[in-house]
């Protein structure tokens, strides 16, 4: 059975999508069959995955538009482990329709259920702003890790979050559940520390995963070529810190 986790985050610039797709490649890395979907229409994820448009007909926006199947919209990359389906601009239209229905908030996760058994992990982009794209990547998840990044993130943002888990395992009865906070661009667990006391969240430490990702010119540079930082400089500061967020949360679950 996959393990399903969506990578969250309430506000632009924390790092949500460089983890989605470093995470992902790192459990590719790791030798685990990794699908990675992108359910952010500014597709960053597809795009700093190496996906280009020429290499994909379909996208999420056909599948949950029920105009291919959800297996022919999975694109291999150039990782043996790791495919991704990918976003499209239309995603935008599509979630608009979709949006009418609350039902509608479950769609991703019924999809999964076909495919879960063949892959080790399922890892999920989502926007950055509440709404329906956001909530049904949150529905389709058993687990959500957290993206914060130090002046960014705020206590609201997350009080906020926990108020949308509460709603989503209230109307949706999914026991969702978060794996982890990861602090993005950060130097030591004594900024991490002093972070949460000031904004008064100290029972938020225990969320905190042991592995943090450091600042990192390679992730800029990565991203710049459209590749994940492994494949860039797999030494990098960066690279080096996700792989161990891998090893990390597979021990989680294991």
């Amino acid at each position: 059975m996959s393990k399903i986790l969506t990578i969250v985050g309430q506000r632009g610039g924390i790092g949500k999508s460089v983890t989605a797709v470093n995470l992902a490649t790192s459990f590719a890395l790791l030798e685990k069959n990794t699908l990675l979907i992108d359910c952010d229409p500014q597709r960053s994820t597809t795009h700093w995955c190496g996906i280009k448009n020429a290499d994909y007909a379909c996208n999420i926006a056909s599948v949950l538009s029920a105009k291919v199947k959800f297996i022919d919209a999975v694109v291999k990359t150039e990782l043996r482990y790791l495919t991704i389906m990918p976003a499209g601009f239309g995603l935008f239209q599509v979630a608009g329709k979709l949006a009418k229905l609350s039902e509608n908030e479950t769609l991703l996760r019924l999809f999964l259920k076909d495919v879960e058994k063949e892959y080790d992990y399922v890892i999920i982009d989502s926007p950055s702003s509440y709404g329906f794209l956001n909530t049904m990547a949150m529905t389709a998840a058993d687990w959500l890790l957290v993206c914060m990044s130090i002046p960014q993130s705020a206590a609201v943002d997350f009080f906020d979050l926990l108020r949308c888990i509460k709603y989503i395992r209230t109307f949706h009865h999914i026991p969702l559940k978060i794996a982890g906070l990861l602090f993005n661009r950060c130097e030591t667990k004594e900024e991490i520390q002093s972070f949460l006391d000031y904004q008064k969240l100290p029972d938020a430490k225990e969320l905190v995963f042991n592995t943090f990702i450091p600042s990192d010119d390679k992730i800029r540079k990565s991203t710049d070529l459209k590749i994940p930082a492994a494949l860039h400089d797999i030494k990098g500061l960066a690279a080096s810190a996700y792989l161990n967020l891998a090893k990390e949360i597979h021990f989680f679950f294991n």
